[in-house]
């Protein structure tokens, strides 16, 4: 077997279509998929030939359905796996938003940060994964875009030039609205820094840092929660007074904020330093849909049950770090639907992966962390009530050389495919992932039987620690 499978991905889960991602290293073989509803009646395509990287979109799909799906290139078999497509908001759709977060355009001109040096920040690749990821979302038929912070990596003045006149037109036609984050801010922190100044004269179109922006019977709230030449966000007493009165204004229409931090769950130690008071804020309006950030890169959604409910606050992805990713934010009459996709240039996407320290431990733990689960990636909230898709994995960590062994012995069972696992120098097989527990277990059993090892059964995105 020398065709190999590898970081094979359910990268994007909606009510109606889903992307699968992997990598044959080094060969350029077809992108094959077998698919369907019935496990024992799967119909194979053909999507492309002589490719390395691998991207497979399924269309047409019905909502609240478990299919079960087999990728396959050259003959090698990825493993026999299953999902469940989100349910839709109900309603008619409304319009469809693209978000986009800490693009770092850096234009040879970065600021070299850990991020750059350590996990897999590529500066230089910055302008052309943003203009990809906007192509990326326009094929999706968006109709406007928020950016929510870190537009520039330096806040130098030709950063914004060339991020007016060289990226920010792949927009088109369609309107696009920027919050500004901690690296738009920068003036001594990076030493060419123009700040707020520059953002605002360069690229954001208007006199103020936050604002609210009316579309569709919809209100934006776009915030400004950075501090000049700090990481460490808060949202100022002045703002927080006039978001109050905004939002009493804004009674009966769906409402969406963005800003740049975190102020809800884990990444709090990095958010905003008033997040308490922030959430006990919206907790008096319940017409508030979603809180999206960025700044963490990564994709995390959580809720504060406490004080908002089931409000999802969700954090997006960075555009210049793997999963080097967008997201698009479909809006219905009674809820809406998010989905994260990677950029096309899968090539990059692995670069980034690559690219962290620690080898393949590094990446293991860094794709966990930054990839997050696939609830974090793909969501519907209608009704008071936030979905969110689960996928059970099956697999076992072994020695590089026994991987290889066994992935070439589940070729003649249901599959199977290889990805960095989180213990060093081990290389972690993937025997399945499946939308329920009771699935994953069958799973286990029978490969148990055929192989004689202790497959574990994690729930994607459910654990603290990679498996």
């Amino acid at each position: 077997m020398n065709v190999l499978i590898k970081n094979e991905e359910l990268c994007t889960v909606a009510s109606n279509h889903a992307v699968i991602t992997w990598v044959t290293p080094e060969q350029k073989t077809d992108t094959s998929i077998y698919f369907g509803e019935e496990k024992g009646n799967l119909t194979r395509f053909t999507l492309e030939r002589a490719q390395e990287f691998h991207r497979a979109e399924l269309n047409n799909l019905r909502p609240s359905t478990r299919y079960w799906y087999q990728v396959e290139s050259n003959g090698a078999r990825g493993a026999l796996s299953s999902f469940q497509t989100l349910p839709a908001p109900q309603g008619k759709h409304l319009f469809s938003c693209a978000l986009f977060s800490d693009t770092h355009l850096a234009l040879g001109d970065s600021v070299g940060d850990p991020n750059e040096i350590y996990f897999g920040k590529l500066p230089e690749h910055s302008g052309e994964l943003f203009s990809q990821c906007i192509r990326d979302s326009r094929r999706r038929g968006i109709d406007l875009a928020v950016v929510t912070g870190d537009l520039t990596d330096a806040a130098s003045q030709r950063q914004f030039k060339q991020a007016r006149h060289k990226v920010l037109p792949a927009f088109g036609h369609v309107p696009y609205y920027l919050c500004i984050g901690n690296h738009d801010k920068y003036v001594e922190k990076s030493g060419r820094g123009l700040g707020e100044k520059g953002f605002l004269r360069y690229v954001a179109g208007r006199e103020n840092t936050y604002t609210s922006v009316d579309y569709q019977g919809c209100r934006f709230f776009l915030l400004d929660s950075c501090v000049k030449d700090n990481d460490w966000g808060t949202i100022a007493e002045a703002q927080l007074r006039w978001l109050t009165g905004a939002l009493g204004e804004s009674s009966g229409r769906p409402v969406f904020v963005f800003l740049h931090h975190p102020c809800n769950g884990p990444d709090l130690w990095f958010g905003i330093d008033n997040a308490r008071q922030f959430t006990q804020l919206l907790k008096g309006f319940p017409n508030v849909q979603a809180v999206f950030s960025g700044h963490m890169h990564r994709s995390k959604v959580t809720v504060n049950r406490s004080r908002t409910g089931n409000l999802p606050y969700v954090e997006l992805p960075a555009t210049v770090q793997f999963p080097c990713a967008y997201a698009v934010l479909r809006v219905y009459e009674k809820g809406f639907e998010y989905n994260v996709y990677k950029a096309s240039r899968l090539d990059l996407v692995e670069k980034s992966r690559e690219k962290v320290i620690l080898k393949s431990l590094g990446s293991a733990l860094y794709t966990w962390y930054a990839f997050g689960g696939i609830g974090d990636r793909n969501v519907s909230y209608f009704n008071g009530l936030l979905h969110r898709p689960v996928q059970y994995e099956l697999s076992v960590s072994l020695e590089a050389s026994r991987a290889v062994e066994l992935y070439a012995k589940a070729q003649s069972w249901e599959g199977a495919s290889l990805t960095p696992a989180a213990e060093g120098g081990k290389v972690k097989v993937i025997l399945g992932r499946f939308e329920s527990r009771r699935s994953a277990l069958q799973a286990q059993r029978q490969n148990a039987f055929r192989s004689g090892l202790k497959a574990l059964v994690n729930k994607d995105g459910d654990y603290d620690l990679p498996a």
